[in-house]
Order: C-alpha cells, then structure tokens, then sequence
C-alpha cells in the first residue's frame, strides 16, 4: 500500500516538474533578488569608503577591500542570473536580448533597463582592470557611472519581477532604498562649501527620482493588469488531444454524476463520466413530433452521436458501432435530492 501511495507521489510531482515552469525560472528570480541586494551593499560600501564613514579604529583600506570584494560578487551573481534568464524556456529571452538594450519580446523596456544596468557595470569592472591604462581621472569618471546602475536595476526589477507584489520582495525593495538613502544623505552633507551648490542639486535631484518612481511604482507594477502592460507575450497553451479513455474494441462500464432540471413537462439530464471526465452524457425528453427520449454523448467540444432511446429507468441506444446502456440509480429520490442523479454508462465498444 505505500509503495502504491508512493508512485502516485512521484507520479504526480513528475507531472507538476513536466507542466510548471522549470527550476531556471525560480533560479534567475531568486538571483535577480540577490544580485539586487549585493549591488545595494556595494553602493553603500563605495558611499562609505568616499566619506570614510567605518570608524576611527578601523583602517581605510578595509572598506575599500570590502567594497571591491562584495563587487565582485555582484558580477559573479549577475552573471548567473543572466546565465538561468536565458536557459529558462518560459520567458525565451536570447542572448541578443542580454546584450542589446531594445527589441526583447518579453517586457522590453524593463528587460532593456536591466541590459543597460549590466553593460554599465561592466564597463566600471573593465575600467578597473585597465586603471594604470585609463589614469586616475579617468578611471573616476567611468566609476561614478556605477551609481546609475543601482536606480536602473531596481526599476528593473520592479518592472519584470513576478514577485513584485509580494510583501517580501516590497520588504526587500524598502529595505534597499533606505540603505542607500542613508547613505547618501551622509554623503550630500560631507564637503567643502564650495561643492553646496552641487551637493544640493544632487538632493534635489534625488528626491524628484524618488518621487518618480514611487508613482510609477504604486501605478504600474503595484497594481492589477501589469503583466499585459509591461509586455509580457501571452502563453500559448499546447493543443490537447483528447482520445478515447476506454481504447481498444472492448466496451467499458464507468460511473456517472449530474443533474436534473425540470421545466414544465421538459426534462432535462446532464451528466458527466466520472472515469473519463471529458465524455459527458445529456438526456433531453421528447419533444415536438418525437416519441422518445433523445440522448447526446459528447467528449470535450466534440459531439460524438444524437440518437433516440428507449424510456424508462434504464435508457437503450446505439452510438455507432457500439450499443448502449444508460442506467439511472435512485430515480424515486431524485426530487428529494435537489436534481442531482447517479448513474452508469455501459458500452458494448469503445466511443471514439
């Protein structure tokens, strides 16, 4: 009996693992998350190593070492998380769509922010590989760039997660602002009085693209509908073939459970095999210039025969090649029921 019990556990999750997305989905979801958060630790870092904000007994180059070590595991984490978006089937993102910025099918605005926020960072990580190449100057220049990775890659996220809407991830997300932020405020208050004007701008700046982007937010991944708006192509579900359940020239005997509605002298039964759900059985009275009963057997959209059949408790017909048994069960109880019927369908072949 458990091993019974077990093969229709294995059965069922193989199933699941067949029809539900695959393990690449979950992956590149939960890499996008974790590069985001690292990324936000890494903005923080390079705040801290500008101000020097770590503490009198702690050494300069520790945080500079730490800044440049959470780096790169920022771009080992971006790198997966590329690497598990394009192997997943679901989306069908190419490798053209990693590198070009525009023309993606699935959600190509956001998804061409997240090109724009890679290509940035790589672009700092080759420059700091090729620093005595570039000068000190112009090593600097490029690095700022950095900082305008991070709004870009959340908005990013924000824009193509499907956990957007979770409170886990708006934790995260929060969490994320509120560090930098922080950090930021720290950094726009340090400086010479000459730079005020700039550090100024800055602030003001700042907090306009907070502002933005909290409405766009609360008005566009937050809400109902953002999966059709953002440009997700919507999935086409493989076609069904639906076959006999019951194959071979043998008939079978399967259970059935419906309704009964009356209207007037009219009755109507629908009823539906319980063993092959998409065959249904639909028996109408007689009406107009008919003298018996009509039955309709039907599987999925297709209708397989309209034939009469002989009254009674017990229905007679032929369906094709193979004859037929209809047999209610409790007929007297059907009233006192509230219309709901029991039965068996019983055939002498197979109903293809």
């Amino acid at each position: 009996m458990e091993r019974g019990k077990l093969v229709i556990l294995l059965a069922a999750t193989a199933s699941a693992a067949a029809t539900g997305p695959s393990w690449y989905w979950y992956a590149t979801r939960g890499l996008g998350v974790t590069t985001l958060i690292v990324l936000t630790v890494t903005v923080v870092l390079g705040i801290v190593t500008k101000i020097r904000w770590s503490g009198d007994g702690t050494p300069g180059f520790v945080s500079a070492e730490m800044h440049r070590n959470v780096s790169l595991l920022a771009m080992v984490l971006l790198l997966a998380h590329i690497v598990t978006t394009v192997l997943d089937p679901f989306a069908h993102i190419s490798l053209r769509d990693v590198v070009v910025p525009v023309g993606a099918g699935y959600r190509p605005v956001w998804l061409g922010l997240g090109v724009v926020a890679m290509e940035i960072l790589v672009g700092v990580a080759t420059s700091s590989l090729l620093r005595e190449r570039l000068g000190v100057r112009a090593w600097r220049l490029i690095h700022w760039t950095a900082y305008a990775s991070w709004p870009i890659s959340l908005v990013h996220g924000l824009g193509t997660g499907s956990d957007v809407r979770a409170p886990w991830f708006i934790g995260i997300v929060a969490a994320c602002l509120a560090a930098v932020l922080i950090a930021l405020v720290q950094r726009l208050r340090q400086g010479p009085e000459a730079t005020l004007p700039m550090r100024s701008m800055a602030g003001v700046a700042t907090a306009t693209m907070l502002a933005v982007t909290g409405l766009w937010a609360f008005g566009g991944p937050l809400e109902d509908g953002w999966a059709a708006r953002s440009g997700t192509p919507p999935v086409k579900a493989a076609p069904v073939k639906v076959g006999p359940v019951h194959p071979g020239p043998g008939g079978f005997s399967d259970p059935l459970v419906g309704v009964l509605v009356r209207n007037g002298t009219s009755v109507q039964i629908s009823m539906r095999d319980t063993v092959d759900n998409a065959l249904t059985v639909s028996v109408r009275s007689a009406n107009g210039n008919e003298t018996l009963p009509v039955v309709t057997i039907g599987r999925a959209a297709r209708v397989l025969c309209t034939v009469p059949a002989s009254a009674g408790t017990t229905l007679y017909a032929i369906c094709g090649s193979s004859r037929l048994t209809v047999a209610f069960y409790g007929s007297g109880e059907v009233q006192k029921a509230g219309g709901k019927v029991t039965g068996r369908l019983i055939t002498s072949g197979p109903l293809n």
